[in-house]
């Protein structure tokens, strides 16, 4: 009898000691800040510096009603700073948001309805352009640009997707890329064409690639390669100074050229990994200028 008791005593406390190390996990993840706040909350912060106030509900507000009528930005962009200040003050600061913050969050929503602010909820997505045109000068760059580039244009990568990609994500004999949706939360496996892959290649080849190695990782000036996951706004910046371009504007493209050759909208989402091609029609396929032109 007493042997079991101190076996039931034990089980009773692995347990109770797995429970806290439960809760504590799902606690952690809780109170995770997503990297996509991190210039709203550095904004709100600059912000309660400048102005000499905590960081509190009243200073949220202040932050936000400014948001409008000094810095006049879009309303998506305000209702992301909405939601990236809100989760940082209730982590950070353990403040609980009542009935009056959201009747104020309600009328500077009515704001954004007014004549005057019209052009705050002006949507203007990224363009697609000349596909033929971007690929002939995509091969006029160096091998590592060029064949980011290509990989991007051709799988229609977000910039999340192709900073995480690897070297041992691409399957070049079988002409396919295997890549982490991080918005669906799943891999997906895309497609590849004898350009893209002989650009790969060379680039590997160049720059003597692992399979651990980073795909994009950074170049220093003296050519030195170093296999790290830079961040999406370093990513961006790499496109914008290669070719002007953002990641959205080589997804777009492949879009539109897609739908242009044929393609119905469940094969151009099979390619760009979305996952509603309700979504992909609405803010993707767009008539262009050309084709309107065709008929006046």
């Amino acid at each position: 009898m007493e042997s079991t008791g101190k076996v039931l005593f034990k089980q009773a406390f692995e347990n109770r000691k797995r429970q806290r190390d439960r809760e504590k996990q799902f606690e952690e993840i809780k109170n995770q800040l997503p990297e996509k706040y991190a210039s709203e909350i550095r904004a709100f912060q600059q912000h309660c510096q400048s102005t000499e106030q905590d960081e509190n509900v009243e200073s949220y507000i202040d932050f936000l009603h400014g948001s409008i009528l000094v810095e006049r930005v879009k309303k998506s962009t305000w209702e992301k700073r909405v939601v990236a200040i809100r989760k940082y003050l209730s982590v950070t600061h353990q403040i609980v948001f009542g009935d009056e913050s959201r009747e104020q969050l309600s009328f500077m929503r009515k704001m954004y309805q007014t004549e005057d602010n019209a052009e705050l909820i002006k949507v203007e997505g990224k363009a697609n352009v000349d596909k033929d045109h971007l690929v002939e000068a995509l091969h006029q760059l160096p091998a590592r640009p060029k064949a980011i580039c290509l990989v991007n244009l051709y799988t229609g990568n977000r910039p999340n997707e192709m900073v995480r990609l690897k070297v041992k994500d691409f399957q070049l004999e079988g002409f396919t890329l295997s890549v982490y949706l991080k918005k669906q939360k799943a891999w997906h496996n895309k497609r590849l064409n004898l350009e893209t892959v002989k650009a790969v290649r060379e680039y590997m080849a160049l720059y003597k690639l692992k399979p651990d190695d980073y795909f994009v990782g950074r170049v220093y000036k003296n050519g030195r390669y170093q296999s790290e996951q830079v961040s999406e706004t370093a990513y961006r910046s790499m496109l914008k100074k290669w070719t002007s371009l953002s990641p959205y504007n080589y997804r777009k493209t492949l879009v539109a050229h897609m739908h242009a050759k044929g393609a119905d909208l469940s094969t151009i989402a099979k390619q760009t990994g979305h996952r509603s091609t309700q979504v992909l029609e609405k803010h993707y396929l767009t008539v262009s200028d050309a084709r309107v032109d065709q008929y006046l």
